[in-house]
């Protein structure tokens, strides 16, 4: 039994005529007629009633008929499911640079395995550059910061996260439960100068006449932490950030904290964007 034939046979049987069916099918009738045949000998059994006008299915065309009309319909499904997966829709995703990297893999690398019929493509950039990205829908949706600004796109609260004083392992603040802003007077500092509220601590440390020893300025994230690792320096990092030999200590006074989160545009949620909003919202965010 062929998919060919079960076609024939449903398009004759639904119109009620070899010349109605064949058309349909967009074959010949001496063709269809043929394929018919040839079924109906494979299955040694008569499926349509050629002595009636309109022609009728018998009793055993009537259960093919029903079955025939399921078997194309999961044919259908599973060519389409295929040419999804070979064809995979692009989904695009917005990143705070600021965000660990880390935390970026692991949180796509998860959304991928389980989703293997999305593409995905990733820009990084600062906040307000994802979110023009977004606003001119070159973006599907964007990890960032919720300031609270962005009333017209659809948004939802992932992690909040205060900023800690990364240290090395050997540090002598790194068996203190805090410190203060004060303690950072005189250290070795690392600057992280991509730190979305780089300017607010600035600020806020000069406010308070503290002086710090900048031993390095970096836009990398990554390396700052390393670099804090080596023993080169302490720096003020997001509490999200995790690296082997290096603690995060509280700072008591430093009141400086954000809210991570996915914001998206209402009318363009689809079903990989809507997939990816529940993934994101049900992933654990480790380091």
């Amino acid at each position: 039994m062929e998919l060919t034939q079960i076609r024939h046979f449903i398009a004759v049987a639904e119109t009620g005529g070899f010349t109605k069916g064949a058309q349909r099918a967009a074959v010949s009738q001496p063709a269809i007629s043929a394929s018919i045949a040839r079924l109906e000998a494979e299955l040694d059994v008569k499926l349509l009633d050629r002595r009636r006008s309109p022609i009728v299915p018998t009793a055993a065309g009537a259960r093919l008929l029903e079955a025939g009309k399921e078997i194309l319909q999961n044919c259908n499904a599973v060519k389409a499911e295929l040419k999804t997966i070979a064809t995979p829709k692009l989904l695009r995703i917005g990143v705070l640079q600021s965000l660990s990297s880390s935390c970026v893999s692991n949180l796509l690398s998860s959304f991928r395995r389980a989703n293997l019929h999305v593409a995905i493509e990733v820009v990084d950039g600062s906040c307000e550059q994802l979110i023009e990205f977004l606003a001119e829908h070159d973006l599907d949706t964007v990890l960032t910061i919720l300031e609270g600004k962005d009333l017209k796109f659809a948004s939802r609260v992932l992690f909040k996260e205060p900023y800690v004083l990364a240290v090395p392992k050997d540090h002598r603040f790194a068996r203190r439960q805090s410190v203060r802003l004060a303690d950072l007077e005189g250290e070795p500092l690392i600057v992280r100068t991509r730190c979305d509220f780089y300017q607010d601590v600035t600020d806020l440390l000069a406010a308070r006449q503290i002086k710090t020893r900048v031993v390095y300025q970096t836009d990398q994230d990554d390396r700052a932490l390393a670099l804090v690792a080596s023993g080169i320096g302490v720096a003020l990092v997001p509490a999200h950030y995790g690296i082997a030999d290096v603690e995060q200590v509280p700072v008591s006074d430093l009141c400086i904290s954000r809210s991570i989160g996915l914001i998206w545009s209402r009318e363009r949620e689809d079903g990989n964007l809507k997939e990816f909003i529940e993934f994101v919202g049900n992933h654990r965010w480790e380091a």
